[in-house]
C-alpha cells in the first residue's frame, strides 16, 4: 500500500476569510460552519494534492490549523502552493515552510492493537422515498417513531457500523461527546452547468472511544477513506490516540 501522511496546516484566519470575501463566501452568522471555505481555499492552493478526509481547528488561544490525511507529504503540497496558487491563496499560509508540516502514518496497524478514538462526523441519511439528505436521528425516527428514541444512541449505533464496516475494527466504547446544527454552504447544478450556492443545516456530532484493529489494511484504509459523508468539508477524519 502506498504511503500516505497526516498533513498540518496553520491558517491565518483573517487571510482565509478576506479569501473567502473575494470569492463570495462571506459567512453570514456564527452557526456557519467553515467548512465549505476551507474546502474552497484547499482546492485553489493544492489542487488534486489537497488532504481528504480533515478536520478545521479553531480556538481562542490558538492559530487556526487544519489537520488531514493526504497520499502527498508537506514538501510536495508546498512545492504546488508556491509555484501554482495565486497571492491571495499563500496568504492563508504566510510562512509555507513552517505552516505546513506533515509526517508518515504507520503502514501496518497490528491485528489486536487497542486505540482510542476520536472523530467529527455528519451523521446523516437519504430518506428512502424521496431520496433527500437529513439527519440521520430525524430519518429513524420517521422510520421507527420518536418515544424513547435517543440521539445519542443513534449517532453512537451509526458511528459503532462505519468504524466496524469490513472488519476494520471492533468497538469496544462509543460515546457522544458533542452535538449542535451548523449551517452549511454547498453548490450543486442547476440545470445546465450553471452552480449555484445553497445554505442546509446538518448534524455535527463529536464521537469519542475505544477500538481494536481486527484487519489491518480494511484499518489503513478507514482511515485513508474516513467515516461517513461530507467527508470533504471537514467531516470524517478518525484521530488515534493509545488506549487508557
Amino acid at each position: 500500500m502506498n504511503p500516505f501522511y497526516m498533513i498540518e496546516l496553520q491558517l491565518d484566519l483573517p487571510a482565509l476569510l478576506r479569501f473567502l470575501a473575494s470569492q463570495g463566501l462571506n459567512r453570514s452568522d456564527d452557526d456557519d460552519d467553515l467548512g465549505y471555505g476551507v474546502h474552497a481555499w484547499m482546492a485553489a492552493a493544492f489542487g488534486e494534492l489537497a488532504p481528504q478526509p480533515w478536520r478545521l481547528f479553531v480556538g481562542k488561544s490558538r492559530p487556526a490549523r487544519v489537520l488531514g490525511y493526504a497520499a502527498h507529504d508537506a514538501a510536495e503540497l508546498r512545492q504546488r502552493l508556491l509555484e501554482f496558487a495565486d497571492p491571495s491563496v499563500v496568504a492563508v499560509c504566510a510562512e509555507p515552510d513552517t505552516a505546513i508540516a506533515s509526517r508518515e502514518m504507520p503502514a501496518v496497524w497490528r491485528t489486536g492493537r487497542r486505540l482510542a478514538f476520536e472523530v467529527q462526523c455528519c451523521p446523516v441519511a437519504r430518506k428512502a422515498r424521496t431520496g433527500v439528505e437529513k439527519d440521520l436521528f430525524l430519518v429513524r425516527a420517521d422510520h421507527r417513531g420518536a418515544p424513547g428514541l435517543r440521539r445519542d444512541a443513534v449517532y453512537c449505533e451509526w458511528g459503532r457500523e462505519q468504524l466496524e464496516r469490513h472488519d476494520a475494527a471492533r468497538v469496544d466504547a462509543i460515546r457522544l461527546e458533542g452535538f449542535r446544527l451548523v449551517r452549511q454552504t454547498r453548490k450543486d447544478r442547476e440545470s445546465g452547468e450553471r452552480r449555484v450556492c445553497r445554505r442546509i443545516v446538518r448534524p455535527q456530532a463529536l464521537l469519542r472511544g475505544e477500538l481494536t484493529v481486527r484487519d489491518p489494511e480494511a484499518f489503513a484504509a478507514l482511515l485513508r477513506r474516513g467515516v461517513g459523508r461530507h467527508r470533504a468539508f471537514g467531516y470524517g477524519m478518525l484521530l488515534l490516540s493509545p488506549a487508557p
